[in-house]
């Protein structure tokens, strides 16, 4: 019961125009792969980040992106919203091709939220096939204990995905070169010894 109650104080106030608030200079914004994911190699993570937050108390951030690319496996709540000791209730993340929303609240009236840096939540995608997709902000709001908004700024980000077997092509290619290489080297001195055969009789 605590719980829906509280759900039912924080999500409209999470609606409400951000703007229309107090601001801050929080930032929200990805933290994506540094090394290129690749079609059929199974899941990776993106981290939702926030940077210079003062008493956070909730959030919610709608992602959205291409569906023909990558999928959305699941989200799951980063360590920074429990981080000043407040409980943690997270909604389940409501996935659909090309679009992610996910929301987490605090409950009670202490202590604080946490203020500084760090990870809201975690995003599993996995490979849908390859191409370039942005990864971009279509929602982001948060709020303090009490369920008041403030102004975040974001940061998008973008994907790349590669087809699969791109590594084994290279090192095949690398194998195929070489053995080029060693024929052209044998067969010139197999010419260079049948000259100097044909000199000497």
């Amino acid at each position: 019961m605590l719980l829906a109650a509280s759900l039912l104080i924080l999500i409209p106030a999470l609606l409400v125009d951000a703007h229309a608030t107090q601001g801050q200079g929080a930032t929200v914004r990805l933290e994506v792969p540094s090394k290129e994911p690749q079609v059929g190699a199974g899941s990776f993570d993106v981290s939702v980040l926030v940077d210079d937050v003062t008493n956070l108390g909730a959030f919610e951030f709608q992602l959205t992106y291409d569906g023909n690319v990558v999928e959305t496996e699941d989200a799951k709540e980063g360590p920074f919203l429990g981080s000043s000791g407040r409980r943690v209730q997270c909604l389940p993340p409501e996935m659909a091709s090309g679009s992610l929303v996910f929301r987490c609240v605090t409950l009670g009236a202490t202590p604080d939220g946490p203020t500084g840096s760090g990870v809201l939540a975690v995003v599993t995608f996995r490979p849908a096939g390859a191409g370039t997709s942005s990864l971009h902000f279509g929602r982001v709001v948060l709020t303090d204990p009490p369920g008041t908004p403030f102004a975040a700024g974001t940061e998008d980000a973008s994907l790349i995905v590669e087809e699969s077997g791109g590594g084994f092509a290279w090192i095949l290619w690398g194998s195929v070169a070489g053995g080029v290489a060693a024929v052209l080297v044998l067969s010139g001195a197999a010419v260079w010894w049948f000259r100097r055969r044909v000199s000497r009789t």
